[in-house]
């Protein structure tokens, strides 16, 4: 909430002087909490930082281009630098998400096809029918008659 204060006291006081602070009180309060709150929902905890220092840029830039390039009214600026800052910061965090399950499907589906592919080219040796000559010889198959019974038909 701090850097939200100062920045917006920077971004106003020269146009403002000191009913800056009027405004910039608020606003960065809200700012705060909004910016914690998507930080601590969007990302997993070790980027929380990464991911609020990213949005804080944003919201920054996003200000002076609107307050300063445009010259657009210091509250509407501020609303607007927010929800293009929080905005582009969500969407970009989305997409760098969406590519690295991406990435992780791209993987995970060659690696199968790899493993398909290795499993094809190794030479499985086909069973070996052996045979020797006193077996070949004097093996003769049981027949089997209308009746389904080998024994009484080899009476006959």
């Amino acid at each position: 909430m701090l850097a939200y204060f100062c920045f917006i006291e920077q971004l106003l006081v020269g146009n403002m002087g000191t009913s800056a602070i009027a405004l910039s009180l608020p606003f960065s309060c809200v700012l705060g909490l909004l910016s914690s709150m998507t930080s601590s929902t969007m990302v997993r905890r070790r980027f929380v930082w990464l991911y609020a220092s990213i949005q804080f840029a944003f919201v920054v830039a996003f200000a002076h281009i609107f307050y300063s390039v445009v010259h657009v009214q210091p509250v509407l600026s501020i609303l607007l630098a927010t929800f293009a800052g929080c905005g582009v910061t969500m969407c970009g965090s989305s997409i760098v998400v969406e590519i690295i399950r991406l990435k992780r499907r791209w993987q995970r589906e060659n690696n199968t096809s790899d493993q398909q592919m290795n499993s094809q080219i190794v030479l499985r040796p086909q069973p070996r029918h052996t045979q020797t000559a006193s077996s070949s010889s004097n093996v003769v198959p049981p027949l089997i008659s209308e009746s389904g019974n080998v024994e009484a038909d080899r009476g006959r």
